[in-house]
């Protein structure tokens, strides 16, 4: 259907309007004060499975569903009365109709023109099939993840639970038989028996750093200000007994204040700093520093002030090339030779990334390492 109404060669203004639309990549569609379509381009009547000649001239609320359809007249009639922008200017989604019956979900985004002798609005629509797709298929899996996350975190603290109540019987009955039959004990015996109660302390080890991997997400607390120095301060009282027995040298400026988790925040800096205790040369005095700088706005991606806090030794080091191993649980570089899971980096590479912050490392071997803890310095309010 030819529209009538509105001659596009009268002005030369009206003519690059016309070339602009009709070339543009986007679906746009030019209506005037009645919602009536007077200029269709290529690529509207394309999505909409229509030519061009089969929308003008046709109400703009042909190619909507309701209850958008009812509505579309009247918020462009409230505009042209009251000038309160509903949609235009706004934009807004609706579901679209296309020829065939098909509905989809778009964006209609609707301006106003204002040409020498009347009002026109010009509608740009965008497909949005795609992106709802792909905003569905986010969720489900975000779901599923949690779902999995949830019956993981369930299925290591129950678990943990049942496979304590056996080790502790392991535990006193191996310890009775110890002390009971010492003399009586072979000396083949006596170091078998010895071996079994190690292997079943470790594994109560084992069990009870699953069993606080599991609970950093599963009995975490609500963030809360924190003074970091007076953290460190408590954490470094609990290690005191390490500290002297190793005679360690520690060296510690001021850290700050953070949001977070006092529980938490507490375990992290405790692991990181028993671990640069303890990994040092048999005979070897660990030498430790503990500070904290301001960090890059944009080292967390949300552009919000960061802190990192610093711990670094000079004891074994580690090979780069396996900076990424450390941090997975159960993952040990140097066997048994230290006490340890190899869970304790895995916890608080954890605890760092539920603060919405990162846990990094840089080390050689002989020279030391340097563990560094990114954290914003507030939390997002829900």
């Amino acid at each position: 259907m030819e529209n009538q109404s509105f001659t596009y060669d009268e002005k030369g203004s009206n003519l690059r309007l016309k070339a602009v639309i009709e070339t543009a990549i986007d679906s746009i569609i030019l209506i005037d004060e009645r919602g009536m379509m007077e200029l269709v381009n290529p690529a509207a009547a394309k999505l909409f499975g229509y030519t061009p000649e089969e929308m003008l001239g046709q109400n703009v609320s042909m190619l909507m569903t309701s209850p958008d359809r009812e509505s579309h007249d009247d918020y462009i009639n409230r505009y042209k009365k009251t000038r309160e922008a509903r949609i235009i200017g706004i934009g807004r989604e609706i579901t679209g109709r296309k020829k065939n019956g098909e509905a989809f979900p778009c964006r209609l985004a609707v301006s106003e023109v204002i040409l020498e002798e009347r009002t026109l609005f010009t509608g740009i629509i965008h497909d949005l099939t795609d992106v709802k797709l792909a905003q569905e298929k986010l969720r489900r899996y975000a779901a599923e993840l949690e779902r999995s996350n949830r019956e993981l975190q369930d299925f290591a603290y129950i678990s943990s639970h049942d496979l304590q109540e056996p080790l502790r019987k392991i535990q006193a009955f191996g310890s009775r038989l110890k002390d009971m039959e010492a003399e009586n004990l072979s000396g083949k015996s006596a170091d078998y028996l010895g071996r079994m109660l190690n292997a079943a302390g470790r594994m109560q080890r084992l069990i009870n750093d699953l069993l606080g991997y599991s609970r950093v997400s599963t009995q975490a607390r609500p963030f809360i200000p924190l003074d970091l120095d007076k953290i460190l301060q408590e954490v470094l009282g609990d290690l005191e007994i390490l500290i002297e027995q190793q005679q360690a040298d520690i060296h510690v400026e001021s850290l700050g204040q953070i949001e977070g988790d006092p529980t938490q925040i507490r375990q992290l800096l405790q692991n990181l700093i028993s671990n640069a205790i303890k990994f040092v040369e048999n005979g070897q005095k660990p030498k430790v520093r503990i500070w904290s700088e301001a960090a890059d706005a944009d080292i967390l991606g949300s552009h919000h002030p960061a802190i990192t806090l610093f711990v670094k030794d000079e004891g074994i080091g580690f090979d780069e090339r396996y900076l990424d191993k450390i941090f997975q649980i159960f993952q040990r570089l140097q066997g048994r030779q230290y006490d340890g899971s190899g869970v304790g980096l895995a916890i608080c590479k954890r605890i760092a990334v539920r603060h919405g912050g990162r846990l990094d490392a840089e080390s050689k071997i002989g020279e030391g390492s340097t563990f560094k803890v990114t954290l914003p310095l507030t939390q997002p309010r829900q």
